[in-house]
């Protein structure tokens, strides 16, 4: 969602290399366009408008009969902010024109559904289930203001991708600007932080479960979009040498 769309440059992207490890596919066609639309447009479009309104639903129910100063004012601006990263793709998957490349292999398509579809059901009623600690209010307080700042950054790394936004592997546009003047996966590092916070609040197995696999497939997500990414723009390579993928210093 994201670094394989990574920055608009203001050109379309070169033609892409052809190299063992990734198999390019340039979309063309009647069939090419109907299953564009399918999965491109509106399979896509259906599973957030879905899970955002389960957000929203959720944030309603939950806040009825708690009134404490977090759930008036954190809670609720955390879960606008989720709902919004949730409805916002469903305008862009429709608008968005179709890319120049993709990584058409099944594995990689898997892995970038399940990476979404993971992080999405966390933050709704789904992420409940048998509880295996718990933490003090000011340590709930804390994860809420991370979750706040994190699902911030998401929508900030969402509107700079604008139409150049996806979920599987796909090269539109080059873009730098933004958070990925920072690192290479600004989405992932928000996604990732919400995740922690997310486990260290909620505390309940299907949460941490449900964590865990999502972080296995971030990890094996960037794999696949920067080897797509580094074959569809040769300037990819001068750009990510100057940044981290996600942790500056470290990774």
């Amino acid at each position: 969602m994201r670094a394989f769309d990574a920055a608009r440059t203001g050109r379309p992207p070169t033609a892409p290399l052809a190299l063992p490890g990734v198999t390019l596919r340039r979309p063309g066609g009647a069939f090419s366009d109907l299953r564009y639309l399918l999965m491109g447009r509106i399979v896509p479009s259906v599973l957030y408008a879905v899970l955002g309104y389960e957000v929203v639903i959720n944030a309603i129910t939950s806040h009825l009969s708690r009134v404490d100063w977090l759930t008036v004012v954190g809670g609720p601006v955390r879960e606008a902010l989720f709902a919004a990263f949730c409805l916002i793709p469903c305008v862009l998957f429709v608008v968005r024109p179709k890319p120049q490349s993709a990584d058409g292999r099944i594995l990689p398509r898997l892995v970038a559904f399940l990476g979404t579809a993971i992080l999405l059901l966390c933050g709704t009623s789904l992420a409940g289930g048998m509880l295996i600690f718990a933490v003090p209010a000011w340590m709930g307080t804390i994860c809420t203001m991370v979750l706040v700042v994190a699902t911030a950054g998401a929508v900030w790394g969402l509107l700079t991708l604008r139409l150049s936004f996806g979920i599987f592997p796909a090269a539109r546009q080059l873009v730098t600007e933004g958070p990925y003047r920072l690192v290479r996966h600004p989405l992932y590092v928000c996604e990732i932080l919400s995740a922690l916070a997310m486990v260290i609040s909620n505390g309940r197995l299907s949460t941490i479960a449900l964590v865990v696999v999502f972080c296995g497939l971030q990890v094996t997500r960037i794999h696949y979009e920067e080897s797509l990414l580094s074959k569809s723009f040769p300037e990819w390579r001068a750009w990510a040498a100057g940044r981290a993928r996600l942790i500056p210093g470290v990774w």
